[in-house]
């Protein structure tokens, strides 16, 4: 049985199995550069900058809608402001350590489609990972 104080991290692992072949999919498949190889590589690299960052920052949703109901728009907006953060963060990490500073000229033209792809994924999935 998994104690309270690692159910956190269980969510936070599985939730970057979801961001991580989603991003490095994503990311991959636009610089033309997807292959198995580069597809392992970056999906390794993207739990590991993933489950550091979400570790380390807390979500911010839950405190920008605190003065909310719950409901749909709380929901989406929730999703919004903590996706945005966070994949803001492991897009770039993740490119920077494919990239180095040429991440400067390839993330900004890349980040509107990895958040996109990345908030379906967190409305999708976290429902699912909390379930787990």
């Amino acid at each position: 049985m998994v104690r309270k104080e690692n159910y956190g991290k269980i969510i936070n692992f599985t939730i970057n199995i979801f961001l991580g072949i989603g991003l490095t999919t994503v990311g991959l498949y636009k610089n033309k550069l997807l292959s198995i190889e580069s597809f392992m590589t970056g999906f390794v690299v993207s739990m590991g900058i993933g489950y550091i960052i979400c570790d380390l920052i807390p979500a911010l949703g839950p405190i920008a809608t605190k003065s909310m109901k719950d409901s749909l728009p709380k929901n989406l907006l929730t999703t919004a402001v903590t996706g945005f953060v966070y994949i803001f963060l492991i897009s770039f990490f993740n490119l920077f350590s494919t990239t180095g500073f040429q991440v400067l000229h390839v993330w900004p033209k890349l980040f509107p489609v990895l958040f996109i792809i990345g908030y379906v994924i967190l409305l999708l999935f976290m429902p699912i990972c909390v379930k787990i």
